[in-house]
């Protein structure tokens, strides 16, 4: 199917968890028409008109035999709801709205997954987050232990699955483990038909995901292997409704349907998201070749071989001179392929939705689909600019539905405001020619209940109607930013100089970007006393607040959860804002 609907309601906010998530119409079809909530619930509302809208199951719509996904889920079927739920807190302020998937969305797709299952069948909601997610923090802070909770006491088969093996806290840059539930899932091995079956011997070698120890990745991708640990409820399902939360994000430029199967693998030493070294030496972690970053990769292995053999002191003593050795390059602003020169991440991401559709339950590769897939995105509250982990929240009011992944992350990249060709784990070098195909090509017919979206070609949203997302800092030369460039005009209206407070890595690339189009910055402030009366960005000096010239329009850059306070500290000194990044 090449229709997206896309439902958009000014109105809607998340319903309490309290109201279990009901809805408060007795909708024809509804399940459980005793249980209504007090409270309008939009979002149940924008998803059974996202379903009409598809036409699906069209004759019975408006009436108690309507069943809109019964072209997805079988009664029997084994159903997969897949969220995204990377992490507990949201460490930029941002709050968690626009960090993970409300279970308001989750709760109307599975009274819809019950109609369609006829009383047979399970259903499982699962995800593999963040290493040192605290799994139950987020979900009762999230009211998914209610949700489940309602279904259970209805003697429905429902079950709430964390797939990761291993946990971690974060203490002081260090991953202390927490849990290790041994060898949980199923190695399924792609070999030839993996995305990195092309890549070269040498740069295999040079894989690495931040945080873990890379001799465990290179057990896994070596020569002519590529496997993946995959959570076997995924694959004994016969139907995934996959259900993004889309944002930005530092490596793969969006996460989308696509980016969203990170979370089927059991251990995240399995998945490759960059390659050490610079662009200038086959590498895509940084852009060019330097010696202190070359033994700041060293030293980073070391460090994380430590941590895994839990010799904590002595990683304390390699994150130090890891620390200081990146500290030495004052010119390069990527790290870790979080920029738009990653070649990396696009292959995981390609090699796991190929899994999800073609391996079979016994994680063995066939020819043919072994399972279907449904697709709900919850843009009510997105996140944008350094997502997926630390997101600031942009309000879209939108849920957007199709059942192709390619077609269904091409239309969301265009609302976003971005060209899905400069995605790559969208736009698939090799895509089409591998015989795992994932999409059925042709255009996105997008049907929407706003006008300026409704049957308008992906390059029109994009051009005319998207929602402008700011992309994260690694990727704004590649995909734009328009915010950015209204920035810019301001600046030279008010006299071609600013100031920007906030001294620290936001700060340096807000200057850095400001300088390369003509903007004279005069210097940065902060409340950082360590920063004061020294040389922040080329030669531009840091100063205390108490002594600025407020004559001179300042940018904000620091943190989302500092803004409302060092907003109220410029006003009160007699400064003027004339923007924030």
């Amino acid at each position: 199917m090449n229709k997206i609907s896309i439902v958009k309601n000014s109105q809607v906010v998340y319903p309490d968890k309290e109201t279990c998530f009901r809805p408060h119409i007795a909708y024809p079809e509804y399940v459980f028409p005793l249980d209504l909530s007090d409270e309008a619930n939009y979002v149940y509302e924008m998803i059974r008109n996202g379903l009409h809208m598809l036409g699906l199951d069209e004759e019975n719509y408006g009436t108690s035999q309507w069943n809109p996904l019964k072209e997805y889920v079988h009664p029997g079927d084994n159903v997969l709801i897949k969220p995204n739920l990377v992490l507990h807190f949201n460490s930029c302020g941002g709050g968690t709205d626009c960090l993970y998937t409300s279970p308001s969305l989750v709760a109307a797709i599975v009274d819809y997954v019950l109609i369609a299952l006829e009383g047979k069948g399970k259903i499982i909601i699962g995800d593999a987050p963040l290493q040192e997610c605290v799994f139950e923090t987020l979900v009762k802070e999230s009211g998914y232990d209610i949700l489940v909770d309602y279904y259970r006491k209805k003697d429905i088969d429902i079950s709430l699955i964390d797939y990761r093996n291993v946990k971690t806290q974060e203490r002081n840059g260090l991953h202390y483990l927490q849990t290790d539930k041994g060898n949980g899932g199923i190695i399924v091995r792609l070999d030839d038909d993996s995305a990195f079956s092309d890549v070269s011997e040498e740069r295999i070698r040079k894989l690495r995901i931040t945080n873990y120890d890379p001799r465990i990745l290179q057990r896994h991708h070596c020569g002519r292997i590529h496997e993946y640990n995959v959570a076997e409820e995924v694959l004994q399902a016969d139907v995934i409704i996959n259900m993004p939360k889309p944002k930005t994000h530092r490596k793969a430029g969006v996460t989308i349907s696509l980016k969203n199967l990170v979370g089927i693998n059991a251990n995240k030493e399995f998945l490759p998201h960059h390659t050490i070294g610079s662009a200038e030496e086959g590498g895509d972690a940084y852009r060019k070749a330097d010696k202190y970053l070359d033994m700041a990769n060293k030293v980073l292995d070391i460090k994380n071989i430590l941590v895994n053999e839990s010799e904590m002191e002595l990683a304390a003593l390699a994150d130090q001179l890891y620390g200081k050795l990146k500290a030495k390059n004052k010119d390069e602003k990527y790290w870790e392929g979080s920029w738009y020169g990653n070649d990396t991440i696009w292959r995981t991401i390609l090699d796991l939705n190929t899994i999800l559709y073609y391996a079979d339950k016994d994680g063995k590769m066939q020819k043919t689909r072994q399972r279907r897939m449904f697709i709900v995105g919850d843009m009510i509250v997105s996140g944008e600019k350094e997502g997926p982990l630390e997101p600031t929240p942009i309000y879209p009011g939108t849920i957007v539905m199709g059942d192709d992944p390619v077609l269904y992350d091409k239309t969301v990249c265009s609302l976003m405001g971005f060209d899905y060709k400069d995605i790559p784990s969208i736009n698939m070098p090799g895509m089409k020619t591998r015989k795992a195909l994932l999409t059925d090509e042709g255009i996105p017919e997008v049907i929407s209940n706003y006008d300026k979206w409704n049957g308008h070609s992906l390059e029109d949203i994009k051009d005319h109607y998207s929602i402008k997302f700011q992309p994260s800092r690694g990727w704004a030369a590649k995909l734009g930013n328009p915010h950015f460039v209204d920035l810019v005009r301001k600046i030279r209206e008010a006299g071609n100089q600013v100031s920007i407070f906030g001294a620290a890595e936001n700060g340096i690339f807000t200057a850095e970007e400001l300088l390369k189009e003509g903007i004279r910055i005069v210097s940065f402030y902060d409340n950082n006393k360590s920063k004061w009366n020294t040389s922040i960005f080329r030669g531009i000096i840091c100063t205390a607040p108490e002594k600025v010239d407020w004559s001179i329009p300042v940018v904000l850059a620091v943190n989302t959860r500092h803004i409302g306070d060092v907003s109220g500290q410029i006003q009160r000194l007699g400064g003027r804002i004339i923007g924030t990044v």
